[in-house]
């Protein structure tokens, strides 16, 4: 992914990536708040929910980077290959 002008597919990438953070946020939250409500142990396991959602959160932004460069670079080399630059 440029820094120039981002396509649809760019912005799909960019929104989903937002999208299953938050996603992973809440359902961290959530299930600690379970737990905290069926163990009586508020508020630790939805601390500790908050933490891993942010964590696998992190992961998928990671991930995805990843993936976002990789995909640059084998753009790149086949605009190289093609004449273009």
């Amino acid at each position: 992914m440029a820094l120039g002008p981002f396509t649809k597919q760019d912005h799909l990438q960019i929104t989903t990536l937002g999208l299953e953070f938050a996603v992973s946020e809440i359902l961290g939250a959530y299930v600690g708040y379970r737990l905290d409500e069926k163990l009586n142990t508020s508020p630790w396991f939805l601390i500790g929910g908050v933490m891993a959602g942010f964590a696998l959160g992190f992961y998928q932004i990671l991930r995805s980077a990843k993936q976002m460069q990789k995909d640059a670079a084998t753009l790149k080399k086949a605009d190289k290959k093609d004449g273009r630059s």
